[in-house]
């Protein structure tokens, strides 16, 4: 993954149709929940 991004920039990004992934932080399991 290069970079994170914000709640409101993801929230947008669903409003323009745009597919998200969502992460676990970093100092646990890593995994895309």
């Amino acid at each position: 993954m290069s970079e994170l991004h914000s709640i409101p920039e993801a929230i947008e990004a669903i409003r323009q149709g745009e597919i998200i992934i969502v992460v676990d932080d970093e100092d646990r399991e890593n995994e895309g929940d």
